[in-house]
């Protein structure tokens, strides 16, 4: 009897040839493996972010979208005061993220797992519709000033502008971190639950504490909140 493939193998599958077609070419994304795993990633999350009200989510395409999921999930829900106020946002999505990144991941000894989750996890909130008849309190509000129409398809455009932008700065200026930190595979291990350790306790520590100071510090200091 063979062995059951894994939840998310075709949904992988599906994933790849949706990556691989795009603007990069699926030639220059196999030339760089972890580019490639990368964008593969950031496409798997985003888009289960900016999915349509109803809309059931694909299955995680590959293990790291899993764990992904996964610890975002707790980002989001202990932030969720917060994070709440962004989604529904109708301004530049790509600039917005631009400047937390700078803000967040300025300098190497500053990154850290906690953190790439932060940012990513705060990416795909910027692509949610706000709940029904709820109003986003930053920025234009979508509901009132674009078309339904108009509004997937600016989501649709950003998730893909968002995965090539933190793809870009993730496989560029953070690549040897990345790299030190074994990757996408160190991600996993990283955050695996069995792993009870001191690792686990400095995980809730940055989840629970950076997050919130960092992410509020930054709130404050956009241009648009008086």
């Amino acid at each position: 009897m063979g062995v059951a493939a894994p939840p998310w193998a075709e949904a992988q599958r599906d994933l790849e040839n949706r990556v691989g077609s795009g603007s990069a070419g699926r030639g220059r994304a196999m030339a760089d493996a972890l580019r490639e795993r990368t964008a593969q990633l950031l496409t798997d999350y985003l888009e289960y972010c900016a999915r349509g009200p109803g809309t059931p989510a694909r299955s995680p395409s590959t293990r790291e979208a899993a764990v992904l999921r996964s610890v975002a999930a707790v980002v989001r829900q202990r932030h969720e005061r917060f994070l709440s106020d962004y989604r529904g946002y109708g301004g530049n999505r790509v600039e917005l993220v631009a400047q937390l990144e700078r803000e967040i991941l300025a300098h190497p000894q500053a990154l850290s797992w906690g953190r790439v989750v932060a940012l990513v996890t705060f990416a795909g909130t910027l692509l949610e519709r706000p709940p029904s008849g709820a109003c986003s309190n930053l920025g234009p509000d979508p509901e009132l000033e674009l078309e339904l129409g108009e509004w997937e398809a600016s989501v649709r455009q950003d998730c893909r502008r968002l995965v090539d932008f933190l793809c870009g700065r993730l496989t560029g200026q953070h690549r040897a971190w990345l790299e030190a930190h074994g990757g996408w595979d160190g991600f996993c291990l990283f955050f695996t639950p069995a792993l009870l350790s001191w690792k686990r306790l400095l995980v809730q520590a940055l989840l629970s504490c950076f997050t919130a100071v960092i992410l509020i510090y930054f709130w404050k200091r956009l241009p648009f909140i008086g």
